[in-house]
């Protein structure tokens, strides 16, 4: 059957009830679940404002939104006000490594190529100008230990591009190459890796030798399904969750690492720590859970979605084109009380309602609860084309 779908007619500019969270931060809104959103509040406000590094673990069911979270969250502008603050904030949002080959490699290239190596340089050049070479040497060579890594990465600071180093970094040098570069060895072991993270991590927050928030940069580090290392061997996951866990000591201030899992089972915590291991499960400074939300949850979290996108045209209710009662009755048994799910039901009974002109007069169609009694469950939980 051929039906035309026109929100504009419903008094809304696009469909608000997505299935997936958008790819761009830009169109994440944020709509109820005020409790969850203090709680981000408080852990933002003291990323913000103190310098001692936090670990956040973000536990949920699926279709939770903690995706949505970090996709919301990567923006400034969506921070809370806070003084003093810190001068920048910086949010690296980093899907856990899908291939079962090397985590720690594929994870370090995710993190590097999303900064850019121009970037890099630039941090490492605005961090010799702030606090003098001699300093940055001695704090870097703290940092990441090894000679070979701290000199590398203050020469890739250096103003002439160098294609060996960008290779050193991203790649791997050969013999004759590393001899060049006046290096010893290629950045290969799992310590290398997040040694390396950190001393760039450094350079993006400052070196200054001062405690003060305005004096340095928040960097957050924003890792998201994490439950995906269930399909890893213990020997590709524990060094993993080591490097986690070194990343974390290494950088104890102005730094914060943010850790997604979706897991379903009674024993979700043990296989959590089983995953990251006890000592950085130790250092978690605060854990966030994505509960279902209540009836009244669901209903806010509707009408503030439907306002997000609304036209300027008057309406006869926040929750038009739903009645307050067909609402209710649509929301009722989910499978999970989750955003996902309350989106999942709402554009789906919103395109049945398309698809039997319930909406062909301009701002006139309801989905009425005789409506919803029509359709059966089954039908509006699936993911309609």
């Amino acid at each position: 059957m051929n039906y035309n779908i026109n929100w504009k007619s419903i008094g809304l500019t696009e469909n608000p009830f997505t299935v997936s969270p958008p790819d761009d931060p830009n169109l994440a809104v944020w709509a109820g679940m005020e409790e969850l959103k203090n709680e981000f509040n408080e852990v933002l406000r003291e990323a913000r404002g103190s310098s001692p590094t936090q670990v956040i673990l973000c536990r949920g069911p699926v279709g939770g939104g903690k995706t949505h979270a970090s996709l919301y969250f990567s923006l400034n502008e969506h921070w809370p006000d806070q003084e003093p603050s810190v001068r920048d904030i910086f949010v690296l949002r980093v899907p856990t490594p899908k291939e079962t080959g090397k985590p720690d490699r594929d994870f370090y290239i995710d993190v590097m190529e999303s900064i850019g190596l121009e970037n890099i340089r630039d941090a490492v050049r605005r961090a010799i100008d702030e606090v003098g070479v001699n300093t940055v040497q001695s704090t870097l060579r703290k940092i990441m230990v090894s000679a070979d890594l701290s000199s590398a990465l203050i020469r890739l600071g250096d103003h002439q591009d160098n294609p060996l180093l960008n290779a050193y970094f991203l790649g791997k040098c050969t013999t004759s190459e590393l001899r060049k570069l006046g290096l010893n060895r290629n950045i290969e072991k799992t310590q290398d890796y997040f040694r390396v993270l950190a001393g760039v991590f450094q350079c993006q927050i400052g070196l200054s030798l001062e405690s003060s928030p305005h004096k340095h940069s928040r960097l957050c580090l924003w890792l998201d399904e994490m439950e995906d290392f269930v399909y890893f061997t213990p020997s590709q996951y524990r060094p993993f969750g080591q490097g986690l866990r070194e990343l974390v000591d290494r950088l104890p201030s102005f730094f914060t690492l943010f850790m997604n899992f979706t897991l379903t089972s009674s024993e979700e915590y043990e296989e959590i720590e089983l995953i990251l291991g006890k000592y950085l499960i130790d250092r978690v400074t605060r854990n966030i859970f994505f509960d279902e939300m209540r009836d009244e949850d669901k209903v806010i979290y509707v009408s503030q979605l439907l306002a997000s996108y609304s036209t300027d045209e008057p309406k006869e209710s926040e929750l038009y084109p739903f009645r307050a009662e067909a609402l209710k009755l649509l929301l009722s048994e989910l499978p999970r009380r989750t955003p996902r799910d309350v989106n999942k039901r709402c554009r789906n009974a919103l395109i049945k309602a398309f698809g039997q002109g319930i909406f062909e007069e301009h701002l006139r169609g309801w989905i009425e609860s005789d409506f919803v009694q029509k359709i059966s469950r089954e039908e509006l939980d699936k993911e309609l084309g």
